[in-house]
C-alpha cells in the first residue's frame, strides 16, 4: 500500500513538473563573407568568431511548465532549424502566424540559448523576441533586434544597426557606423570609431574614446562625452551634459537639457565660438570671452579668437565652461 502510494506521488510530481527540451550541434563548412541568420521566438543569442571555414550552430532550448501536452504542441509549431543555401546559414525558431496564440493557463518557464561561430569576415542578421544578444570579433554587416533583453558588442567592423525594447546597450572597441536604439535603458560606447547615433528612451549615454561624431538623445538621463574626435551632438529630457573636449578641438558642439546642468571642459588654447543659454540658472566660463553677454543668463562671443561652435542650453540648470588641465589634453 505504502509503495503505491509513492508511486502515484511520484507520477503526479512527473505530471506536474513536465520538460521538453532541444540540444542541438551543427557545422557547416563557410567562406569568409557569408551570412548567419538566427531569428527567435525566445532565447539569448551569441555570435563570435572562430574559424575561418566553419559555421558552428549550438542552441539549447527547454520549456518547463505544468502542461507536458502544451509544451509538445509548442515544440511542434516552432521546430528549431538549421539551414544552409549557398554561403548563409539560418538558425529558426519560430511559430507561424496561425500559432502565435498558444499560451499557457499555468506555470511556464522557457529558457533558450544560440551560440555560434562564424568565419571573422561574415555578415550577421540576429533577431529574438526576447533575450541578449551578442556580438564579437566581427568584420561585415551586423544587424540585431530583440524585444527585450541587453545589446553587448565588442571589437565589430563594419556597419551596426541595433535594437531592443527593453535592456542595457554596451559598445567595446567597434569600428563603422554604429546605430542603436533602446526603449529603456543605458547606453555606453567605449574605443569606438566611425559615426555614433544612439538613442534610449530612459537611461544615461555615455561616450569615451570615439574617433568620429557621436549624435546621442535620451528621454531621461545623463549625458557624458569624453575625448571625442568629431562632432558632439546630445539632447537628454531629464539629466545634466558633461563634456570634456579634446585638442585642438576637432568638430562643433551641440549640448541640450531640458533639466539638468551643463558642464563642458576644454583645452586652455581652444578656440571657440560660443553660445550658451540657461533660462532657469547661470552661464559662467573660467576662460576670457570676448563678445557680448546680455545677462547672467546667456552668453554669446569667442574663446582665443573663435573656431568650433560651442553651442550649449538648459531649460533648468546652470552652464559652465572649464578649462581642462593638462592631464585631459590628448596626445
Amino acid at each position: 500500500m505504502i509503495t503505491r502510494t509513492l508511486l502515484l506521488l511520484i507520477a503526479a510530481a512527473a505530471t506536474a513538473s513536465a520538460l521538453s527540451e532541444d540540444n542541438i550541434h551543427e557545422t557547416f563548412d563557410a567562406a569568409p563573407g557569408g551570412r548567419i541568420i538566427v531569428d527567435v521566438d525566445f532565447g539569448a543569442i551569441e555570435v563570435s568568431a572562430g574559424a575561418d571555414d566553419k559555421v558552428v550552430v549550438e542552441a539549447h532550448r527547454k520549456i518547463d511548465s505544468n502542461n507536458e501536452a502544451r509544451e509538445k504542441e509548442y515544440m511542434a509549431a516552432a521546430p528549431v532549424t538549421v539551414t544552409k543555401d549557398g554561403n548563409t546559414v539560418t538558425v529558426r525558431a519560430r511559430r507561424s502566424q496561425k500559432d502565435r496564440n498558444l499560451n499557457w493557463s499555468g506555470r511556464c518557464n522557457t529558457d533558450a540559448r544560440y551560440t555560434v561561430r562564424v568565419p571573422k569576415s561574415f555578415n550577421s542578421e540576429l533577431r529574438t523576441a526576447g533575450g541578449s544578444i551578442i556580438g564579437s570579433e566581427l568584420t561585415g554587416t551586423m544587424s540585431a533586434d530583440t524585444s527585450g533583453g541587453k545589446l553587448k558588442f565588442t571589437h565589430l567592423k563594419g556597419p551596426t544597426g541595433a535594437t531592443t525594447s527593453g535592456g542595457s546597450i554596451e559598445l567595446n572597441g567597434c569600428e563603422g557606423a554604429v546605430k542603436v536604439d533602446t526603449s529603456g535603458g543605458r547606453i555606453e560606447s567605449i574605443d569606438g570609431s566611425g559615426s555614433l547615433e544612439a538613442r534610449t528612451s530612459g537611461g544615461s549615454i555615455v561616450v569615451r574614446n570615439f574617433g568620429g561624431d557621436a549624435k546621442v538623445e535620451t528621454s531621461g538621463g545623463r549625458l557624458a562625452f569624453e575625448n571625442i574626435n568629431g562632432k558632439i551632438t546630445g539632447r537628454t529630457s531629464g539629466g545634466s551634459i558633461t563634456a570634456r573636449l579634446k585638442s585642438p578641438v576637432p568638430g562643433d558642439v551641440n549640448l541640450e537639457t531640458s533639466a539638468g546642468s551643463i558642464e563642458v571642459t576644454v583645452p586652455p588654447d581652444a578656440g571657440l565660438d560660443v553660445e550658451a543659454e540657461a533660462s532657469s540658472g547661470r552661464v559662467t566660463s573660467d576662460l576670457p570671452v570676448t563678445g557680448t553677454r546680455t545677462d547672467r543668463e546667456q552668453m554669446r562671443g569667442k574663446i582665443n579668437g573663435g573656431g568650433k561652435s560651442l553651442v550649449l542650453r538648459t531649460s533648468a540648470g546652470s552652464i559652465s565652461i572649464k578649462p581642462a588641465g593638462k592631464e585631459v589634453v590628448s596626445k
